[in-house]
């Protein structure tokens, strides 16, 4: 059987239908029966639909909002090219066909662009869709100004969302964990199981199966692919330092220790960078850290030779 929807994703639906009903009925009733302004009432009863409903917006009510805002002024750009491509059939088709194009590309590089992709195709459709009419203009743009004011005001007022964190905050809170676990494995060498089953979870909660769309760092900007291998990278040492800590317990040596060291510092400091705490700076501590640990362990140690110790070393490289 498939899987019923949680509680707070049923809420999350009838919030939103909620949301698009009143902002649909907000900007249609009064258009169409106190203005008697038929286009107006269409364009505003269609822009909360397309942009609330057919488009899957992510993130809280004011995110979603500002997403509007941002794409009004393209669906606008649209609705004008579509009223005036749709003097022929011809010309409907081809522009149709330059927005297909525009936009898929557009949502390939930007991935935060596919979301409003369905919506703002639909403006183009519904505004080179016959009869010509450029006269209409203007109330078409009408309606789309008053049925994106609706439904703002609708995700701000009408059962708001609450915020979730970014994926650049996740992955600062799994490198806050991972300093914790490396300076509880520099006083105690080992780690409990719920610890270990910790850093595990948190790991596969950073991988984009698990981030809602939009909030996933997929873009081809330098932001998105730098926090794609932070994501990478803490997932692969969240993993490491419970299976470090899983090890018999035996003396650490010095340069494990001293590399230990180097993790919790870089880790809180790369924290505070993904949180905007303080400025970037360089890899230069953890290089350092890392070419000092290669070469204190270049030459192995005799009574290693006959038991094996403890070390980031054994088993798997830290």
């Amino acid at each position: 059987m498939p899987k019923l929807p949680s509680p707070a994703a049923s809420f999350g639906g009838i919030g939103r239908a909620v949301r698009v009903s009143v902002a649909s009925a907000a900007g249609f009733y009064p258009a169409a029966y106190l203005l008697d302004r038929p286009v107006l009432a269409l364009y505003a009863l269609f822009t909360p639909i397309a942009f609330g409903v057919l488009s899957p917006l992510p993130g809280s009510g004011s995110r979603r909002t500002g997403t509007v805002l941002r794409a009004a002024p393209a669906a606008a750009a649209l609705i004008a090219s579509g009223t005036v491509l749709a003097v022929t059939t011809w010309t409907a088709a081809l522009g149709m066909l330059v927005v297909a194009l525009s936009l898929t590309f557009g949502a390939a590089c930007a991935p935060r662009l596919a979301s409003v992709v369905p919506g703002l195709q639909l403006c183009y459709i519904l505004a080179c869709f016959p009869p010509y009419a450029p006269a209409t203009l203007p109330e078409r743009l009408g309606g789309l100004a008053l049925g994106a004011a609706a439904l703002c005001l609708g995700e701000v007022l009408l059962f708001p969302s609450s915020r979730r964190p970014s994926y650049a905050v996740r992955v600062a809170d799994a490198l806050d964990l991972a300093a914790r676990t490396a300076r509880v494995l520099l006083r105690a060498e080992t780690v409990d199981s719920e610890r270990a089953r910790l850093l595990r979870t948190t790991g596969r909660e950073l991988r984009f199966s698990r981030q809602p769309h939009g909030g996933r760092p997929t873009g081809a900007g330098r932001t998105d692919r730098a926090l794609a291998h932070a994501g990478s990278a803490a997932r692969r040492l969240l993993d490491q330092l419970a299976t470090l800590g899983e090890l018999p317990a035996a003396p650490a040596d010095t340069a494990s220790r001293n590399l230990l060291h180097g993790v919790a510092a870089t880790c809180e400091e790369t924290a505070g960078i993904l949180r905007g705490d303080r400025p970037a700076g360089g890899a230069e501590l953890i290089e350092e850290m890392t070419a000092r640990f290669l070469d204190e362990r270049g030459e192995p140690r005799r009574e290693a030779a006959h038991a094996p110790t403890r070390s980031c070393g054994a088993s798997r490289p830290c």
